[in-house]
This record gives C-alpha cells, sequence and structure tokens, in this order.
C-alpha cells in the first residue's frame, strides 16, 4: 500500500499565549477527497498555513510524499508539490487570466523576449483540462469570482501540485457554480491530485469527500470514512455536542405585530423592478433566488447604497429615503453585506476598533475623545454575546479566522439597535456551531419586536429561518411562499421562472 501523501505527527503551535494546534496527528491518503471540519478556532487554517510554509510548527514532524519537510517559505511547499486555493482568492486584476496563471513562474520565451502565444497556449490547456472555456487574454479583474477560482486552480496544476487545499472553496459561488467546481475536484482526483477540501458546508462534505477529519480546539478529533459517518455525527465531532437544531427558527412565528416596513413599486433599472411587500415587526423575511435574481441589489438600496431607486420607502408608517447607509443608520436600519473583506471590514484595523465604528460618533464627549475604558467594556460583551474568538480587543481583524470576522461584522451592525435588520449571507464562512448562535440571535431580536429581511446563499438556512418567503426572478417578485416551504419547490419555482423569463 503507497505511503500516505502528507502526515501529521504531534504537530502544535501556540500565537503567543494561545495554542492554536495542540498535538495534530493523522495522515491524508494518495489520490483521495479528505474534507477536514471544524469550528472557526479549531486550528484549521494554523494547519493549511504549515502546510503552505507560512510557519513551521512549534512541535512534531510533517511527513511529505514520503519524506520529512519543513518548509521555510511558501515557495519551498509549492516547489515540492502543495499548493493552496485560499477564501479570499488573490489575483492581480490588472494582469490576464493568463498572466496570472504562471505569475511567479519562468515564462516561456522566444529569443530575449517573453512567448505570449505559447503562455496563453499552456493556459488554455490548463483551463481545457479543468473543462472551462476561459479566454487566457482576459483580465482577470473582469472575471467572476469562479472564474478567479479556476484561474487559481490552473496555477496550482502549472506548479505539477500533487496535493491541493481547498480552503472553503464555495463560499461566494452560486450552485451552478459549486456544482462546476465539484466537477472540476472529481476530475482533478481521477488524475491523481490529492484535496484537502475545508469547508463548513456539511452537504458539500458529504457530497465530495472519500473521509473526514476533524479538529475542536486545536486538536484532532478524529477521522471517519463518508460512507460510514451521518451530518449529525460529524457535527458532533466538530463541536463536541449535538446540534440538534441549526436553525432555532423551525416554523413560522406565532404571532407577529404590524407592519413595520413597508415597500412599495421599488425600481432600479437593469437591478430590479417594481419590487412591493411588507416587513413586520417580529417577522424574518427571506428574499430567494439564483444569482442576479436581484435579492442582495435589493437589500443594498435598502441601506442607501447604490442603485438609488424609484418607489415609496415607509418605515414604521413614515415616509423615508435613505440616500446614504449613515441615513439608513439614522432610520435604525441596519446591514450586515455579503463581502465582508470588500465592504465589511477595515482589515489594518483592530478587532476593537471595526467593532465600535458606529459608535464613536455616540461616546464621544464634546472635544471629540472617546473613553477606551468604554470601548473595552462594549467589546468584552461584544465578544461574549456572538462569542468572538480573538487574541485580544487589540488584535488586528485580519489575524481571526473568516467566520470570527464576520461575527465581528455582524456585532457593529447591531450595535445600533436597529429596528430593521438588512442580512445579505450573514453566516457565510461560519462553522455550524456558530451559525446556531447566530441564529439563535436573530431570533431573539425578532422576539424584540426586530424586522429581518434575509438573503442566504444557503437555501435551507432562508427556508428554515423565514417566516415568509419572497422569490425573485430577473430583478422582479414572482411569488409569496410561507415559511417552511420545502427546497424542491422554492428552486423548481424560481428556476422554472427564470427558463419562462
Amino acid at each position: 500500500m503507497a505511503a500516505p501523501i502528507i502526515e501529521f505527527a504531534g504537530i502544535s503551535k501556540r500565537y503567543g499565549g494561545v495554542r492554536a494546534l495542540r498535538d495534530v496527528s493523522f495522515a491524508v491518503e494518495r489520490g483521495e477527497v479528505h474534507a477536514l471540519v471544524g469550528e472557526n478556532g479549531s486550528g484549521k487554517s494554523t494547519l493549511i498555513r504549515i502546510c503552505g510554509g507560512v510557519f513551521p510548527p512549534d512541535e512534531g514532524t510533517l511527513r511529505f510524499d514520503g519524506r520529512p519537510v519543513s518548509f521555510a517559505t511558501p515557495l519551498q511547499a509549492r516547489a515540492a508539490g502543495i499548493s493552496i486555493v485560499h477564501q479570499e482568492i488573490p489575483v492581480c486584476p490588472d494582469l490576464t487570466a493568463a498572466q496570472n496563471v504562471f505569475l511567479g513562474r519562468a515564462l516561456p520565451r522566444r529569443g530575449p523576449w517573453v512567448d505570449w502565444r505559447e503562455l496563453n497556449r499552456q493556459a488554455e490547456a490548463l483551463f481545457a483540462r479543468l473543462g472551462v472555456d476561459l479566454r487566457p487574454t482576459a483580465f482577470a479583474g473582469d472575471l467572476s469570482v469562479a472564474q478567479r477560482q479556476t484561474v487559481a486552480i490552473a496555477h496550482a496544476l502549472s506548479e505539477d501540485a500533487k496535493l491541493l487545499i481547498l480552503d472553503e472553496p464555495t463560499s461566494a459561488l452560486n450552485r451552478q457554480e459549486a456544482e462546476r467546481l465539484f466537477e472540476i475536484v472529481q476530475g482533478l482526483k481521477a488524475h491523481g491530485v490529492t484535496i484537502v477540501y475545508v469547508s463548513h458546508r456539511l452537504d458539500e462534505v458529504f457530497g465530495v469527500a472519500d473521509r473526514i477529519s476533524a479538529l475542536r480546539d486545536g486538536r484532532y478529533v478524529g477521522t471517519v470514512p463518508r460512507a460510514e459517518a451521518t451530518p449529525a455525527a460529524v457535527v458532533k465531532m466538530m463541536v463536541g455536542r449535538d446540534v440538534a437544531l441549526l436553525f432555532p427558527k423551525s416554523a413560522p412565528a406565532a404571532a407577529v405585530g404590524e407592519t413595520l416596513l413597508s415597500v412599495r413599486g421599488f425600481s432600479a433599472p437593469g437591478r430590479f423592478a417594481d419590487v412591493s411587500f411588507d416587513l413586520r415587526r417580529g417577522e424574518t423575511l427571506g428574499l430567494v433566488g439564483l444569482q442576479g435574481s436581484g435579492t442582495s441589489e435589493v437589500l443594498r438600496a435598502l441601506a442607501g447604497l447604490p442603485p438609488h431607486p424609484t418607489g415609496e420607502i415607509r418605515l414604521a408608517g413614515e415616509p423615508i429615503r435613505p440616500a446614504s447607509a449613515a441615513a439608513a443608520i439614522a432610520h435604525q436600519i441596519a446591514y450586515v453585506p455579503a463581502d465582508r473583506q470588500g465592504e465589511g471590514l477595515f482589515a489594518p484595523m483592530s478587532v476593537r476598533e471595526n467593532a465600535t465604528l458606529l459608535l464613536l460618533r455616540k461616546l464621544a464627549t464634546a472635544l471629540g475623545w472617546v473613553p477606551t475604558r468604554a470601548l473595552d467594556e462594549i467589546v468584552r460583551g461584544m465578544v461574549g454575546r456572538f462569542q468572538i474568538r480573538a487574541p485580544s480587543a487589540a488584535a488586528p481583524v485580519s489575524s481571526l479566522s473568516g467566520g470570527n470576522q464576520q461575527k465581528v461584522v455582524i456585532a457593529r451592525s447591531l450595535s445600533t439597535e436597529p429596528l430593521v435588520i438588512l442580512l445579505d449571507d450573514p453566516t457565510r464562512g461560519i462553522d455550524v456551531g456558530a451559525k446556531a448562535e447566530v441564529h439563535a440571535i436573530l431570533g431573539k431580536l425578532t422576539e424584540q419586536g426586530c424586522g429581518v429581511l434575509l438573503v442566504s446563499s444557503e437555501l435551507p438556512e432562508a427556508l428554515a429561518m423565514s417566516d415568509r418567503l419572497l422569490a425573485m426572478v430577473g430583478g422582479r417578485v414572482v411569488a409569496e411562499l410561507p415559511g417552511g416551504a420545502d427546497e424542491e419547490t422554492v428552486m423548481g419555482l424560481v428556476t422554472a421562472a427564470g427558463a419562462a423569463a
């Protein structure tokens, strides 16, 4: 029997006083798709970075391709045959797809000149191997997220990667793009590439993985074959407890109050048209549709962001026109964007600065000074309420895992005590335990009389958490559905309606 492609033996890593990994030992077999799961802060990112040569372990040994290795730099790891496609895909937008594929590599030459035609040919061959139709000369800045991910995978193949690590690869993909990625993964496996698939989405894990390994609190819990595992058992491995109810709000609210937000004839050319609905106190209203259906654009417009639409908006019976994000906040409308890196966070700033940004004006003295003690007390409350795992409030928010970064964004948005909460994919990149915590918090907010407008790329989440659903196709509302509608009905509606449109 062939030796495993990679083996971890007693791997430990410490950041200051925090032990990120503790005596982790397991192996990944050659040619398999091996899922790595765990809550945010479980040590997955640290283990990936050790594999990728970002830093060495403090203790333990790493064996790759049958021999002990110690990578001092990511270049050494890639040269050995380990490539990582990160959740936030780095590309150079002003370079072409082909140039990004071969970035950092020796380029083909014809005499003293770069042979761009050969470069494009080689990139086109890699795209064909992945089964995608992508122009090598297209600028990366014009590509979709799925296409950028393809470029990143092609970059790994150009370096003859033996082990490809995919970190939350579908977090920004729609259903069709995710299905295409799964086909690429299976194709790579058929060609002998080993895949480590890191994801919080258990439906994907069970659909694509051969075996599943779990980390919890920096420790290795165990490995199970997919065929012998159940989602409930894997969740228990991840969080150390049964999470029998991932979606606490499993049925429509018993009672909701009067209309809180009323929208009539909401239209923005090219984005959405004639959208009308009412959101009541204590209600979660889900907007569902395929990518490009206009759901996210409606939320952005209500949050005071472009596009600025025509139509009528009434909040508690009073007409409003939020022409900016600040105006929406002043009207007690909170917005959690889907793109936490691009719109939600200020990466160089600390956890405390990011979490309390909307409170500075309220807390500032007459001279403009904000008391640090008051900020620290507020942040401690946020950390406890949202279970944010951070070394300290002064730590850069960029040092947190993706899920904890998202919790900071949610905590900041809710810090203004809003009446209406606009959530665009609020649990993207958050593990199952944290999702349950966020869902419970949202449930309490609706119990207190807030209204929630929810868009989610995970249809089961939208269906389970919503009291009512509005299906959107091509920027228009095509149907209203009751809470608890089944997934097949909704998907059939939006796809069939989309085909008809």
